[in-house]
């Protein structure tokens, strides 16, 4: 029988989708298109409502066409109800190991029903990757949950609490992904500076050590990071950081520049915070990449606080900027409060996105002609995409995946610098 998989949403969304990949091919079912397939899974992000209309919209559409639907990821947390009506089966974050019994029972026509939370090691789980003319790059998830209260999360709700992977088991799957070819790592998880404090105590430090241990040729990307726990130890992270292994790349996410704001929203951290680890990574790696993530239009957000975030923007000159507008979510603690309408949340995006993209087509220019080394990683619709050794994006028109070469940087967008092998 043959099956097909759609991924929505982040990278531990692209890593349970590997798991279940992997369990479906070693139990003898196909994978194909959709128009081939016996049954779809989709699995599902539920972080913007937005996001999950579309999903919603193209499970009933498929449904309709015929096809056996399994829902799974974070969606079946968040709508039950709509997942229920539409799915022949719903998983949910932590019932994956269920999917070949999911799909063998949709088959018999029958329902299924798995969401109980249950603590499953999900880098035990030995994945079908392999590296390919258009990828070199493999993510990592290193732990699952979180241990914050954000009032506008709707993400914890379906991967609860803390939970981390054991050390051993992250070490022996990024071995195997570097024996298979593959060139570059991306750990992730929803707070990767949490790490080990389900067991009493921050471990990524020591995480990062042992990877740095390991022989072989390969960078290493760190995921994002809340500055409230990043602060607690953030000296024995720049230490580790130091390591050729690792880009020099981090991502603290400082959602609002108002400390009013982010009160309400109980990020556990201060703007000031924020500041100081910014100004503290850039000492030590002046020329590293800092990326950030703002959110505009939260219902607590009046016009001077959007204000106290577009000051620190232009003071912090992030390299990289993800700005999201706010989304009210079901079952989280600001659904209640009144929204923003959305042309003010647009115009509050536009404004920080041409600050953003102003600023970095600026930066971008005083790289013309120098020369850097960099790490092809994968094949896009522009051409090939590589990084610097401080995980600069570079995009070069001839190259190939998994080679590491010496580039001269011929021209510049906001977002990336165009280089032509030496």
């Amino acid at each position: 029988m043959k099956f097909c998989l759609i991924t929505y949403g982040c990278k531990l969304n692209q890593t349970d989708s590997e798991i279940m990949r992997a369990l479906l091919l070693n139990n003898r079912f196909e994978e194909s298109s959709i128009s081939e397939a016996d049954f779809i899974v989709i699995n599902t992000c539920g972080v913007v409502e937005k996001t999950e209309i579309k999903i919603l919209k193209k499970a009933e559409e498929l449904k309709k066409s015929g096809k056996k639907i399994i829902l799974t990821g974070c969606l079946p947390a968040i709508s039950l109800k709509e997942c229920l009506r539409i799915g022949d089966a719903v998983l949910g974050t932590s019932n994956l190991d269920l999917i070949v019994k999911a799909a063998k029972t949709v088959l018999k026509n029958k329902k299924f029903k798995a969401i109980e939370n249950q603590k499953i090691d999900k880098a035990l789980f030995v994945k079908k990757i392999q590296p390919d003319s258009k990828n070199f790059s493999a993510v990592v998830a290193i732990a699952e949950g979180c241990l914050g209260n954000c009032t506008y999360c709707a993400s914890k709700l379906a991967r609860k609490k803390l939970q981390s992977f054991a050390s051993k088991n992250i070490l022996k799957e990024i071995k195997r992904n570097l024996e298979l070819g593959f060139k570059e790592i991306q750990l992730t998880s929803q707070d990767l500076v949490i790490y080990g404090l389900d067991r009493g105590k921050y471990l990524l430090p020591d995480l990062m050590g042992k990877i740095s241990e390991i022989k072989g040729d390969f960078r290493v990307k760190l995921g994002m990071m809340n500055p409230g726990q990043a602060k607690k130890i953030f000296d024995a992270l720049l230490e580790q950081l130091a390591s050729e292994k690792f880009y020099k790349f981090l991502h603290l996410p400082i959602q609002s520049g108002s400390n009013k704001v982010l009160k309400q929203m109980k990020r556990g951290y201060q703007v000031e915070d924020f500041l100081f680890l910014a100004k503290k990574f850039k000492k030590k790696f002046p020329k590293g990449i800092l990326a950030t993530d703002v959110i505009v239009g939260h219902p607590s957000e009046t016009e001077e606080d959007f204000k106290k975030t577009v000051m620190v923007i232009k003071k912090i000159k992030p390299e990289v900027l993800h700005i999201f507008k706010y989304s009210r979510r079901k079952n989280t603690e600001d659904f209640s409060l009144p929204d923003y309408p959305d042309r003010i949340k647009k115009e509050r995006s536009r404004i920080l996105t041409k600050i953003f993209q102003d600023y970095n087509l600026k930066n971008n220019k005083k790289f013309l002609k120098t020369k850097q080394n960099i790490l092809i990683i994968q094949k896009n619709k522009v051409g090939f995409l590589a990084r610097n050794d401080f995980g600069r994006a570079i995009v070069l028109k001839n190259g190939e995946t998994g080679l590491k070469a010496k580039v001269e940087i011929i021209d510049y967008h906001w977002n990336y610098l165009i280089g032509k092998i030496i």
